[in-house]
């Protein structure tokens, strides 16, 4: 068995080389290298070790599937490639939310490949196993806006696929391959109906994995409080299905028993529309399984490992897949570093204290192995993870198993499916309340936007390894946990040891959109916070402040309605205390957004406030003039601008004011020469206008704007503009968040 893992492991560390560190070209090369190698072991077979062998034929082999995996798939790829062309594909699954659009999987016929159709609410009418035929702009799903993406193609996605007019569809024939779809769709109906609009979401995302109805507040309360696992259905929710399976079985062990535990999270997979995480646990489960089906003891170690390389042999992409290399992560940290951690506990005689600390164990054992992970994908290390869980697990096991019963009764006896709802409702509530909760606690949580945490979690992987790999006691492994507890905490406060000045001016990067942060004096400010790109900018502001010790705001100023400049300040209220909100007042377009605003603002306690005239506000030692709307027309020509003063130190932000509202601005108002231009509209060639710029005189130029954005921004007469003046120029495309501080 343990060959077996050499090879697994061996075979997946060459598919994370392939598609991380050696080009694609360098694949044959590599791997005839190590094929030498492996077949001079194999002449010296009685001198080479057995472990060096398999490694060396694992690695070669691994290399070439990959080269040969993935050039044929860059030839179907290139020849699907096209502007224009007529295209027939068979939908997968039903339509789903994405940026303000409708997407669907399909698989495009002739190419033997699966893409992502776009399109507007037409979507929604096309079922599982629908023929759609069009003319269509077809695009490589690996590279967008040339830049190299991983989300579609560690799914199985490789084409990308946008209707030029409107397309014709064949109706769905019926086939068994797409009842899983259908099925899925069943529930989420059910759903729906059993649970309303309030709790339906979560009921949703537990069981199906389906987050798509979670509200920003939710995703961010669940994750901040270390949680959001529990809203993937994956390995978690198999071990909830096999405690039902050993709580109806008197012998919980034996043939029978791992059967039915093998058969049951396969029978889920498939009603549940077969999603990634569940199909890749119930994988790993039935490995695992395996052994006792057939009298034999299991290894857990071997049946992970072999499950990865089966996963990875479907397709080797998905190891780019944050959701698999959280999966495999965590279960390696319960293998490997739980066990550990529960030989150090006492030898508790009462049930519920041993039950608290396997489950203390088993979270930190998971938090060891996927907080590099989780750093490095979602910018936060939650320190009160272990604590969610104790809390939260025993509740998201009792909502899944109702949840589910709830929902099966209910397709055939609605009532009794209303009865069983009444537990699983109760269930969410308490889970989003308590993350709620626990969210708002100060310090639950590090970031990454600290620059200092890397090194603290170097620091802190050394000590992990250090204490796996050597011998000792108890008393080693405290102390080890006191340094990097004691370390922690010095890093986490060094942003703001280190923030001595009298104003602080920050343009957070969102991407393609705007947010800038003004501190002085113990108060603050944030002017803008949204993103028209992927990125989520009120968790980026939110996690921003926080490593700035800013746990309260005086002022959420919002210049105008648009997405790139609004749109996170539901997670940002919810992540934030924030006491006065002032926003202009909206025209009829700007409603959805703007009753939106107010609503999350009155459920957070927040004042609002209608900006009609000017208004001068403390700030500290600083002032901030915030001016009405100057001009008349669209969203951006009646939105705010703001001049923030600290003596001779000025800085201005125009929003997306155009060249006419800054004349009139300029005009109007008694403007300074100012130290520091938040640059109108990312930089288009509309804003920032030589009126403004002779008329401010600025030193310092910021430009929010993102990396991937079609727009054109920032524009080139812009930045020759700019360059003219001789004022020196910052991007957050290029250098991310920039700070000015006056001292």
């Amino acid at each position: 068995m343990r060959k077996l893992m050499i090879i697994a492991l061996s075979f997946a560390a060459a598919t994370a080389l392939s598609h991380y560190l050696l080009p694609l070209a360098l694949l044959p090369a590599a791997a005839g290298v190590l094929l030498a190698l492996f077949f001079a072991l194999l002449l010296w077979r009685r001198k080479a070790p057995l472990r060096l062998l398999l490694i060396a034929g694992a690695l070669a082999a691994s290399l070439l599937y990959n080269y040969v995996y993935r050039t044929c798939v860059a030839g179907q790829v290139a020849g699907a490639l096209g502007k224009s062309r007529e295209v027939t594909a068979c939908v997968l699954d039903y339509a789903e939310p994405a940026g303000g659009r409708w997407r669907a999987g399909v698989a495009v016929e002739g190419t033997g490949l699966q893409g992502m159709l776009y399109g507007g609410e037409e979507l929604c009418a096309l079922r599982p196993g629908d023929r759609v035929e069009g003319t269509m702009t077809v695009a490589d799903a690996a590279v967008i806006r040339r830049r190299s993406v991983t989300a579609f193609t560690a799914k199985g996605y490789y084409l990308l696929l946008y209707p030029e007019e409107p397309f014709t569809v064949s109706p769905a024939e019926g086939t068994l391959r797409h009842w899983p779809a259908y099925a899925a769709q069943r529930m989420r109906e059910t759903i729906d109906r059993l649970y309303g609009e309030r709790y339906a979401p979560f009921l949703r995302a537990i069981l199906l994995g389906d987050r798509s109805r979670l509200s920003d507040r939710q995703g961010s309360d669940l994750s901040e409080a270390g949680v959001y696992h529990i809203t993937s259905v994956s390995g978690m929710h198999c071990g909830f299905l096999l405690a039902v399976v050993a709580a109806l079985s008197r012998r919980r062990r034996g043939r029978i028993f791992s059967a039915a535990a093998i058969l049951l999270p396969w029978v889920y997979v498939c009603v549940a529309g077969a999603p990634a995480s569940m199909s890749r646990a119930a994988v790993m489960l039935t490995l695992a399984l395996t052994g006792p089906l057939f009298g034999r003891e299991s290894d857990a170690p071997t049946s992970l490992s072999l499950a990865l390389m089966l996963l990875l042999l479907k397709n080797p992409c998905a190891v780019a897949g944050i959701g698999m290399q959280l999966s495999f992560s965590a279960v390696a940290g319960l293998l490997i570093v739980t066990p550990r951690l529960c030989r150090l506990l006492p030898p508790f005689r009462r049930t519920l204290p041993r039950l608290l600390g396997t489950s203390l164990s088993a979270s930190l054992g998971i938090a060891a192995t996927t907080a590099p992970l989780s750093g490095f994908y979602f910018n936060a290390l939650t320190l009160l993870a272990p604590l969610s869980n104790i809390l939260m697990l025993w509740a998201a096991a009792l909502t899944f198993t109702a949840g589910l019963l709830s929902v099966a009764l209910g397709m055939v006896l609605p009532s009794l499916g209303a009865l069983l709802a009444l537990p699983a409702g109760a269930g969410t509530w308490y889970i989003l309340t308590l993350s709620r909760l626990i969210a708002r606690i100060p310090c639950h949580a590090v970031y990454f936007t600290n620059p200092y945490l890397k090194y603290w979690l170097v620091y802190a992987a050394a000590l992990l390894i250090y204490c796996a790999l050597t011998p000792g006691g108890r008393r080693r492994i405290v102390l080890a946990a006191s340094l990097a507890s004691l370390t922690l905490a010095l890093t986490a406060s060094l942003p703001v040891l280190t923030d001595r000045g009298r104003l602080r001016v920050s343009a957070i990067d969102v991407g393609q959109g705007a947010s800038t942060f003004f501190s002085a004096g113990g108060a603050s400010a944030v002017v803008d916070c949204g993103s028209s790109g992927a990125l989520d900018p009120g968790g980026s502001v939110g996690d921003y402040l926080n490593t700035c010790g800013c746990r309260r705001l005086d002022y959420l100023i919002l210049t105008h309605y648009h997405d790139d400049h609004a749109n996170g300040a539901e997670v940002l209220l919810a992540r934030v205390a924030v006491d006065r909100l002032l926003i202009p007042l909206p025209s009829a377009e700007d409603r959805p957004l703007h009753d939106a605003l107010v609503s999350w603002a009155e459920d957070c306690g927040t004042a609002v406030e209608y900006v009609t005239e000017d208004r001068i506000l403390p700030l500290g030692e600083a002032v901030l003039h915030v001016y009405a709307p100057v001009g008349r027309g669209g969203t951006n020509e009646e939105g705010l601008s703001l001049l923030c003063t600290l003596e001779d130190f000025d800085v201005l932000v125009t929003g997306d004011m155009n060249a006419v509202n800054e004349r009139i601005l300029t005009a109007s108002r008694d403007l300074p020469d100012i130290e520091v231009l938040l640059a109108g509209h990312h930089g288009s060639r509309t804003a920032t206008s030589p009126v403004l710029l002779e008329r401010t005189a600025p030193e310092v130029a910021v430009i929010s704007v993102g990396a991937d954005n079609t727009y054109g921004h920032p524009a080139r007469e812009t930045l020759e503009r700019m360059a003219r003046t001789g004022m020196t120029l910052y991007r957050t495309d290029l250098q991310g968040t920039i700070s000015i501080t006056v001292r």
